[in-house]
């Protein structure tokens, strides 16, 4: 258990939660339904990242068309 509180607590990214769903769908096929309603919570914690990375991307641009506009 310490090993687990000891590992290195960086940002979740987008591989690291698609990893987490693929490996719990291979879990929730194998071991049946019990697992199900975590790996449904894994996939929209993955879809909620996506859009907000989308959101950031496009705040992003704007905030760049804006500024070479104004210059």
């Amino acid at each position: 258990m310490n090993e687990w509180h000891q590992r290195d607590h960086s940002p979740i990214t987008e591989e690291k939660l698609v990893r987490a769903v693929h490996i719990l769908a291979d879990i929730v096929e194998n071991s049946g339904s019990a697992f199900r309603p975590l790996y449904q919570d894994m996939r929209q914690q993955l879809a909620n990242l996506r859009v907000q990375q989308q959101a950031e991307a496009a705040a992003s641009a704007r905030a760049a068309h804006g500024a070479t506009k104004v210059a």
